[in-house]
C-alpha cells in the first residue's frame, strides 16, 4: 500500500539540495502509483501573496437583463445599480379609419412595467424590507461616441429630475404578485414583477398626438427616429433607503404601456392598449456604483484608492483579505513566488496534482442577504500591469478553467473554492518562473458588468482558511 505524509514544506526546503528537472514526470492520480516503493506528500504551506485589482472598464450594455437596486454592504458600501433603457415604438401608433373616417381615442393610464427574468431572481441584500423605485426621463441621446461600442459601469446620461412615476414595494424572492393580471395580459405575467404608474402628462402628450390632424405630429408616432428625438429613454433609480438588488429582463419584459379607448367609433369605450419595448440592445445599460465607505471597516476606504488597471491594494492593507465584486470589476491578485522550489526538493518525482484553495471570510456572507456567487469564477495570467495575459486552460477540455465549489454539508462554514492549477505548477517547474508571474481570480467577464455578485476571501497567514497551493507530490523511494 502506498503510504501518505504531510510534509511541512517552508522556507526549509530552500535548503533542499537540488535534483536534476529531467527527472520531472506528471502523472495521473491512481496511475502507476500501486507500489510501495512510492510515497506521496501533499505540501500546503507555499507562500501566497494577495491584492486587489480593478477593471478600468466593465461593459454594462447589451444583456436581456438586469439588476437595480441599492442596499448598504458592511465590505463594500453602499452598492447602487440604476437602469437607462431607451423606449422604441414596436409598430405605428395612428388613429384607425373606420368608414373613412377617423376614430379619436380617448387617454386612459400611462403604466411602466417590467418582469422578473425567466425562473429565477437573482438578489443580494433585505428584500423583507420596503423597496422604492423611481422613473425619471432622460434628456440625452442614447448614443456611443466614436470607436466606443458598448456603455461601462460608470456611464450615465443626463435626466429630468422630476419623476414620472414612482412605486414602494416589498419584492418577493419567489415571484412577485405585484402585476395586476385583471389589466395585463401578458404571457410574462406569471413571472412577477412591477407596474409603476406614470404621470398623466406624458400619456395625454402621446394620444394629443394619436388624435391631431396635423403631419408632423402623426409623424412621432410613426417613424421610430422622430420617436426617440422625442421621448429619448427612462432612468430607474432606487430609493435612497432601498435595502436590496434584484434582477428583470428587457425586451417584451419591459415596456412603457398606454392604456386608452375609443370615442367615436362603435366599439366606443372599449379598453386598448400599445406597448412601447425596452429592447435588449448595447444602447441599453447600468449604471454600476459602490462607494466604499464602511462604519464597520474603515480599511475597506482604501479600495477607492484603486484608480487604473495597474493599482494594487495589498491584502496587508486591507486586514488580510482581498475582494470580488460584479458590477465595479474588483478581481483577486494572486502571485505564489516560490514554486520553483520544489525542484529543490533532491527526490525524483513528480506533481500529481496542485490546487489553488481559497475560503470566505467568515461572517462575510449570509444566505439571505449577501448569498455566496452561484457563477464559478475564471482564472486568468497576469503580469506586473495587472493585464489579461491569456486563460489559464483546462488541460481536459483546453477551455476556460473555472472554479469548484466544495460545500461541507457537515461544517458548512468550511467549505471553500477550489482551482485545479496542475499544469500552472507544471509549466512553472519546466519552464521556470518570472518574478510578476501571477493569477486573476474573476467573476466570469461574459457576465461581470450584469453581476452584484461579491466574495471577500480570507488570506491571514495565520489561519488555516488562508489561500492555499495544494500540491500532491510523488516521490520515488530509491
Amino acid at each position: 500500500m502506498k503510504k501518505v505524509k504531510y510534509i511541512v514544506f517552508s522556507s526549509i526546503l530552500a535548503l533542499l539540495t537540488a535534483c536534476n528537472s529531467s527527472d520531472f514526470e506528471e502523472h495521473e492520480i491512481g496511475s502507476n502509483l500501486i507500489d510501495q516503493s512510492i510515497d506521496v506528500v501533499m505540501l500546503d504551506t507555499f507562500t501566497v501573496e494577495s491584492s486587489t485589482v480593478k477593471l478600468d472598464s466593465v461593459t454594462t450594455s447589451g444583456f436581456s437583463t438586469f439588476l437595480l437596486g441599492k442596499y448598504n454592504d458592511p465590505y463594500f458600501g453602499n452598492v447602487k445599480s440604476d437602469f437607462f433603457g431607451q423606449v422604441n415604438l414596436a409598430s405605428s401608433l395612428s388613429s384607425r379609419m373606420v368608414n373613412g373616417e377617423k376614430v379619436f381615442v380617448e387617454f386612459d393610464s400611462l403604466v411602466f412595467i417590467m418582469y422578473h427574468e425567466a425562473n429565477k431572481l437573482r438578489f443580494v441584500g433585505d428584500t423583507l424590507a420596503e423597496q422604492t423605485l423611481s422613473v425619471h426621463r432622460v434628456t440625452e441621446e442614447f448614443k456611443l461616441p466614436d470607436n466606443k461600442y458598448s456603455y461601462k459601469a460608470h456611464d450615465e446620461l443626463a435626466y429630468d429630475d422630476e419623476v414620472l412615476g414612482t412605486k414602494t414595494f416589498i419584492p418577493e424572492l419567489t415571484l412577485n404578485s405585484v402585476i395586476n393580471p385583471t389589466d395585463d395580459e401578458d404571457p410574462y405575467s406569471d413571472r412577477g414583477g412591477i407596474r409603476i404608474r406614470l404621470d398623466d402628462a406624458l400619456g395625454l402628450d402621446i394620444i394629443e398626438k394619436v388624435n391631431s390632424t396635423v403631419d408632423s405630429l402623426n409623424e412621432i408616432l410613426e417613424d421610430n427616429v422622430k420617436w426617440l428625438n422625442y421621448f429619448e429613454g427612462i432612468v430607474l433609480k432606487a430609493g435612497d433607503n432601498n435595502s436590496a438588488i434584484f434582477s428583470f429582463q428587457t425586451a417584451s419584459g419591459m415596456k412603457m404601456r398606454l392604456y386608452y379607448h375609443d370615442t367615436n367609433s362603435s366599439e366606443s369605450g372599449m379598453p386598448r392598449y400599445y406597448d412601447l419595448p425596452v429592447s435588449a440592445n448595447n444602447l441599453n445599460f447600468t449604471n454600476h456604483s459602490s462607494d466604499f465607505i464602511s462604519d464597520e471597516y474603515s480599511y475597506i476606504q482604501k479600495i477607492n484608492d484603486i484608480v487604473d488597471l495597474e493599482d494594487d491594494l495589498s491584502s496587508e492593507e486591507t486586514d488580510d483579505l482581498c475582494f470580488l465584486q460584479g458590477g465595479t470589476g474588483l478581481m483577486a491578485k494572486i502571485r505564489i513566488p516560490y514554486i520553483g522550489l520544489l525542484n529543490r526538493m533532491g527526490l525524483t518525482g513528480g506533481i500529481l496534482k496542485a490546487e489553488l484553495v481559497f475560503s470566505p471570510e467568515e461572517d462575510s456572507y449570509d444566505d439571505d442577504l449577501y448569498p455566496l456567487p452561484y457563477s464559478n469564477f475564471e482564472l486568468y495570467y497576469t503580469n506586473e500591469f495587472n493585464g489579461f495575459v491569456s486563460s489559464v486552460l483546462n488541460p481536459n477540455t483546453n477551455s476556460q478553467l473555472s472554479s469548484s465549489f466544495i460545500y461541507d454539508y457537515r461544517y458548512p462554514d468550511e467549505s471553500y473554492y477550489t482551482f485545479d492549477v496542475t499544469s500552472y505548477v507544471n509549466n512553472i517547474l519546466i519552464n521556470g518562473q518570472e518574478y510578476e508571474n501571477a493569477l486573476l481570480i474573476t467573476l466570469p467577464l461574459s457576465t461581470i458588468g450584469n453581476s452584484v455578485e461579491r466574495l471577500v476571501i480570507d488570506n491571514d497567514r495565520k489561519s488555516d482558511t488562508r489561500i492555499k497551493l495544494e500540491v500532491t507530490y510523488a516521490v520515488q523511494n530509491n
